[in-house]
């Protein structure tokens, strides 16, 4: 897929068929340009391929890399929140600090990478519409169905980070003709909806590696209804529909947790029974050939330059995790230094201070083990933006809010979570891990509490605060020790305006002011 995902960047490079929208500000194929392309299958599922690509896109001049998973998307989300912070860096420390405004870049950036994306899927679609190339229904629902899942991908996290967003939903061939009004979030809301729906139609029980499939499709509407559940739009009806889609996959039988926690993060279990849908990175090639950089701007200091030890976590982080819970391995009090060849844990006060660093993404410390194409940003590891564990606990969070209370069937999926994170048994009931039945609110605190446990560092907890209305209660923790308030001023300067991004200062400009600021950055 990596091959053709190149290919099909330097034929619309080299045919010159780009064109800059006056307020997406992101390339637009025209009609002329693609008229002679879409002649074949395999011409389709390159410019799928292409949709694809902005998940991962290492392109530097057109800044592609920060805003998606290769770089920006492993600070925002996840930076800022009461699980980690940056330790230096420009954009990304303004992100981590709350001291960004609508010109910093990976505002700007996220929001133009999301809309390539859209814009190739948008072409996809409407091609697939009026084509006459011959290929099998299966094939043609496939690819419409891996677009719609796309739009819908990109659509959600621009909903998520900005509200009220324009909705483009054809190939612009016109950029005069394009309506540039943002829409109502429960607008755009209903739009994610329905692309979910119509992959969830579409898609095969099964795909290639890397590619969305049917329960990845009704997996996002159980995220995207249980979002709308809570902050902002606290929509009534959405708890109950996020229940039904994450029962679903949890039925299908097609997924289950894996026993090695940490082999998740390590790429040795990648594509597992709990693999959902990842940021997918390779660089088998060669280290001319970009993998991803997950994990590298993490770690631990180290003498084999594996890790940028920029984004790091603290004290009062590690310690709300139970001291048996393995998961708190994801936090590391120590260093590695090199005796004899040999990588060895180091945990001299002296050295360490009082840090603590993230290392749930774990590169492989002997060279034997990392292969020669491995260098720190470039390698395999993929992003793991949705596992089944994030589904068992999407499910009990939109029980206990539907039904005003939580059932044993939920909670024994919460409960199956903690013992695989205890390194016990899942399917045997422990009284000395499992939780209990609780009230509404009690288990509203809980599950917020054991999310952060469970995904730390895996971008949702940003996401999770914001849903709960408790982001600003929770960054302001960070006040405890001396450490984190000499490395971090984040709780220092988050604001109630911190729940949404501006829109970019970049494409109101562009839009001659059609595109609003968002109502509380507006001063």
């Amino acid at each position: 897929m990596k091959k053709h995902i190149l290919i099909f960047y330097l034929i619309v490079s080299a045919l010159g068929i780009s064109s800059c929208s006056d307020f997406l500000d992101v390339p637009l194929k025209s009609s002329i340009a693609t008229s002679n392309f879409f002649k074949t299958q395999q011409d389709f599922d390159m410019a799928l391929n292409g949709a694809y690509h902005m998940m991962t896109s290492a392109e530097w001049d057109s800044g592609h890399r920060w805003g998606n998973y290769f770089e920006g998307f492993l600070f925002l989300g996840r930076v800022g929140t009461d699980e980690c912070f940056t330790s230096y860096g420009d954009n990304e420390a303004q992100i981590s600090n709350y001291t960004f405004t609508p010109s910093n870049y990976i505002v700007s950036r996220t929001w133009y990478d999301q809309y390539v994306g859209i814009s190739r899927a948008n072409m996809v679609i409407d091609r697939m519409a009026s084509t006459k190339v011959e290929m099998t229904q299966n094939e043609r629902d496939r690819i419409l169905g891996e677009a719609y899942f796309l739009r819908g991908f990109y659509y959600f996290i621009l909903a998520r980070y900005y509200g009220e967003v324009p909705l483009v939903l054809q190939e612009v061939v016109d950029v005069a003709a394009m309506n540039t009004d943002k829409a109502p979030l429960a607008k755009v809301y209903e739009q994610i909806v329905s692309d979910f729906k119509q992959a969830e139609s579409l898609l095969p029980l099964k795909n290639v590696n890397g590619r969305a499939h049917r329960y990845a499709a009704t997996a996002f509407l159980a995220k995207v209804y249980l979002q709308m559940s809570g902050e902002p739009l606290k929509d009534g009806a959405a708890a109950e529909l996020a229940a039904q889609s994450a029962y679903a996959v949890i039925k299908s039988g097609q997924f289950e947790l894996v026993k090695n926690y940490f082999s998740l993060f390590d790429g040795t279990n990648e594509y597992s029974s709990e693999y959902i849908f990842d940021a997918d990175f390779s660089n088998k090639e060669d280290a001319t050939h970009y993998g991803g950089q997950v994990g590298t701007t993490d770690g631990v200091p180290n003498p084999y330059d594996l890790y940028w030890v920029q984004i790091v976590s603290c004290k009062e982080f590690y310690e709300k995790f139970n001291e048996k819970d393995q998961r708190r391995e994801a936090i590391a009090d120590y260093r590695y230094v090199d005796v004899d060849g040999e990588p060895v844990i180091d945990r001299n006060p002296e050295a360490i201070g009082d840090n603590y660093y993230v290392y749930k993404f774990r590169h492989p410390l002997k060279k034997a083990d990392r292969g020669d194409t491995w260098v720190n940003w470039s390698n395999p590891l993929n992003f793991p933006i949705l596992r089944y564990a994030d589904i068992l606990l999407t499910y009990a969070e939109a029980v206990n809010r539907s039904k005003n209370g939580l059932t044993t069937e939920a909670l024994e999926y919460v409960n199956q979570v903690r013992r695989r994170g205890f390194g016990v048994d899942i399917n045997t009931a422990n009284a000395g891990i499992d939780l209990p039945m609780m009230g509404v609110e009690e288990f509203n605190k809980a599950i917020l509490q054991e999310r952060s446990f469970e995904l730390s560092f895996e971008g949702h907890r940003w996401f999770d605060l914001v849903r709960f209305g408790k982001l600003e209660e929770a960054v302001k923790s960070l006040n405890k020790y001396d450490k984190t308030k000499e490395l971090t001023q984040q709780a220092k300067n988050v604001k109630p305006r911190h729940v949404i991004l501006p829109i970019p200062q970049d494409v109101i400009d562009a839009s001659n002011g059609k595109i609003t600021q968002n109502p509380l950055w507006a001063n």
